[in-house]
């Protein structure tokens, strides 16, 4: 729908305001907002896990709230245009929707453990709705604003869920507030690196070659995350709080097998599909002046299928409570892209840029997966 309406420059721009949400809600989702799934699947009583709801609230908007306003006081700091031409309003709009929409990423969350599909369903449909709708039909000049706020509008299904704990909370509730926090630190390390580096990726690879690349450059990101994102779907709604509830049982590696039989060898297929059938696929999906080489599409799709392979023993870390390895291992995936895109002897082009992307997911996925068997 952007594309019809703008073109590949209007996708990369509601590309960049889009990190821009992900980069304010993304410190307390990436990290508080998995872990309540963790704790709400490992804890038994009802009271329990809305009290860890309560607590993930609270954190979430305590963590987020300080980048929101450090988002928005540099986009009015800095001389010039702040990311991507777009305006400082803008930015600071987006930074407040995304701190807005961390409430409904922790009731999701909160469902998530509990495996409460039915609601989370209903969530992400309403959600997606909404945001078509404004693609649809908002007017040009206020589209990107209406966007953003359109990221933060679930939030309103909070309201009829929560209700605040009115009793001192027990031993095991002020356990689990302390382990709910130990999410922190994963997810300002994920919840930052990768909407900055994702914003300097699109920067660099717009200085090197032009903003028409950027556009191309976010429709293979978009197209192959497809699969990613069903993928990912799979590991966390079904996989994560399974691999939660066994930790420190033999069930727990079975459930690993189980979830790499399941995931990666769907996608290698999918994704090769999308290979062969790749210039329809730009074609139906943006139009005819998105004519990505064979080989960059080869090079991007094969880095987002060892990207879905290395969260396979993130989302095992995660069920482990190893969130030092989390963090570290973050620096080796958006990160180093975006490292090795700036560190790449001139000129760039888009085959150069999906062989970075391809390495960087490879190293990630080694990391995690160290990591996870030497914890188990």
């Amino acid at each position: 729908m952007l594309t019809l309406r703008g073109g590949a420059e209007l996708v990369a721009f509601w590309a960049q305001l889009g990190s821009v949400v992900e980069l304010v809600a993304g410190v307390a989702l990436a990290g508080v907002g998995t872990g309540i799934s963790v704790l709400v699947a490992q804890a038994g009583a009802p009271d329990r896990q809305r009290e860890l709801l309560g607590e993930s609230l609270k954190l979430g908007l305590a963590v987020s709230a300080p980048v929101m306003f450090a988002v928005a006081a540099a986009a009015f700091a800095f001389p010039g245009d702040p990311v991507g031409g777009l305006s400082r309003s803008l930015i600071a709009l987006a930074a407040a929707a995304g701190c807005i929409a961390v409430m409904p990423g922790m009731l999701n969350g909160y469902w998530l453990g509990q495996q409460r599909r039915d609601l989370m369903l209903a969530l992400a449909m309403g959600s997606a709705a909404v945001q078509f709708a404004v693609a649809l039909a908002a007017p040009q000049r206020y589209l990107l604003a209406l966007l953003a706020l359109a990221q933060a509008l679930p939030a309103v299904a909070v309201a009829f869920v929560f209700r605040p704990a009115r009793r001192e909370p027990s031993r095991d509730e002020i356990h689990g507030r302390r382990s709910l926090r130990r999410y922190i630190l994963p997810g300002i390390v994920i919840g930052v690196l990768t909407p900055l580096a994702t914003v300097a990726a699109r920067d660099i690879v717009s200085m090197e070659m032009s903003w028409r690349e950027v556009g191309l450059l976010q429709a293979l990101w978009r197209v192959s995350d497809w699969v990613a994102a069903v993928a990912a779907g799979v590991m966390a709604v079904h996989f994560l709080p399974r691999l939660a509830a066994a930790h420190r049982t033999p069930r727990f590696a079975a459930g690993l097998r189980r979830a790499a039989l399941v995931t990666i060898l769907p996608s290698a297929l999918a994704l090769a599909a999308l290979v062969a059938l790749q210039h329809r696929v730009f074609a139906l999906l943006y139009d005819e002046s998105f004519l990505i080489s064979d080989t960059a599409v080869t090079l991007f799709f094969a880095g987002t299928l060892a990207r879905i392979a290395s969260w396979l023993p993130l989302y095992a870390l995660y069920a482990m409570r190893r969130t030092k390895s989390i963090a570290i291992g973050e620096f080796l995936s958006m990160p180093l892209f975006a490292v090795l895109l700036a560190a790449y002897p001139r000129p760039l082009t888009l085959e150069a840029a999906g062989g970075l992307w391809l390495a960087s997911y490879l190293g990630y996925g080694l990391f995690n997966l160290w990591a996870v068997r030497r914890a188990y």
